[in-house]
């Protein structure tokens, strides 16, 4: 496996990894905030206690952002007794606007701004003689809105390109399912033809070559078992409603999962993806189950993990293909398995494997899927 890169370890954090940076952030910030303009002010007890709640919006931010925006708030209008109290709230109130922005659907974000921007204005009263301040505190605290607003509309636009990547998908399964679908008739007919060829070759040659009769029973023996095998593996994902015939794209595999990283980073899921062993021959079948397996967990990370990274490693092993997928969001029991759950343990069970799916005891969720090789699965 190739080394985590530092980027993709910061992403990583945990949440309560995440609450020790932004305590740590908050707390040299409030030192900071006072040393240099709290303590300067005659009223140290509503210096002290002003300085107190803006470096508690900080970690409240992440995950209350308009909480913290209505703090921040409280501390920038106590700008008409002291300038002061405006320096120390502003870049609470600027982080808390960018997360209100980032978070919250528009009509929320912008009465977040709009209640934002009433603490510039009051850093003027109340005669309105000292105003030099209303625009720049009003720009940036814009800006750090915009940025916000800007972040989630990257977010949703590359969860739109997830959803339609995931039609698409479903439409190219139901296309495979109606190719083997098509291809059954084909399967049994040939089998049953070599079958049916030696078997009278046999019966002919029995008493007076035995050793030819031997070979004709080797090669019943050899077809039934590989049209067995393919029978139960087309069996076991056909379904009804085949469409009309349509020229077949090439089924995606193991080296489709660096373009499928790619559009899950443009939703917001920074994805590592590490392939270790010997790949050898793989059969098409095989690799479709695996990619899918794949896209189905990490497409669960970027709608309920609430994260931006995820791990996805995949082992070549002698008589297996292990898949594991991590990622360090908020993890959580599994009230109910729905519907893509399933179809990954379906597909693990196509070629004999299994899945097994988790909260982690730090936080964070993992999937885990062992899929063995045709070559080794016997019927």
């Amino acid at each position: 496996m190739r080394p985590e890169s530092p980027t993709l370890l910061w992403h990583r954090l945990s949440p309560a990894a995440w609450l020790l940076v932004d305590g740590l952030a908050a707390a040299a910030f409030g030192l900071l905030a006072y040393g240099i303009l709290g303590a300067r002010e005659g009223n140290r007890t509503l210096a002290v206690a002003a300085t107190a709640l803006a470096t508690a919006t900080v970690p409240v931010a992440r995950r209350r952002p308009l909480a913290a925006t209505a703090g921040a708030l409280a501390v920038f209008w106590l700008a008409p007794i002291s300038p002061r109290y405006a320096w120390i709230a502003l870049l609470p109130l600027a982080y808390a606007l960018y997360r209100a922005a980032e978070r919250h659907r528009p009509a929320v974000a912008g009465a977040a701004l709009a209640g934002g921007l009433t603490g510039p204005v009051a850093s003027a009263l109340p005669s309105f003689r000292h105003s030099f301040g209303v625009l720049p505190f009003g720009l940036m605290l814009a800006v750090a809105w915009t940025v916000g607003v800007a972040v989630r509309q990257h977010r949703l636009h590359g969860e739109a390109q997830v959803r339609h990547e995931a039609q698409r998908a479903e439409e190219r399964t139901a296309r495979e399912r109606a190719r083997i679908a098509r291809e059954l008739h084909d399967v049994v007919a040939h089998g049953m033809s070599v079958i049916t060829v030696q078997a009278a070759y046999g019966r002919l040659v029995v008493r007076s070559e035995p050793a030819e009769a031997a070979g004709a029973l080797d090669a019943i023996e050899t077809t039934g078992r590989q049209s067995l095998a393919e029978l139960r593996r087309l069996l076991g994902v056909l379904r009804t409603g085949e469409p009309g015939p349509a020229r077949e794209e090439p089924a995606p595999g193991l080296a489709d999962l660096a373009r499928l990283a790619e559009h899950t980073a443009r939703a917001g899921v920074l994805v590592d993806v590490s392939i270790s062993g010997e790949a050898g021959t793989l059969g098409p079948g095989l690799e479709l189950s695996a990619y899918r397996i794949v896209q189905e967990a990490l497409t669960n990370v970027v709608k309920h993990a609430g994260t931006d990274a995820a791990r996805v490693t995949v082992e070549h092993r002698p008589g297996a293909l292990v898949l594991e997928i991590v990622d360090r969001g908020r993890g959580g029991e599994i009230r109910a398995e729905g519907h893509g759950l399933t179809g990954m343990r379906e597909r693990a069970a196509l070629y004999g494997g299994t899945l097994l799916a988790g909260p982690l005891p730090e936080g964070g969720f993992k999937v885990s899927a062992t899929l063995g090789r045709p070559a080794d699965t016997t019927p």
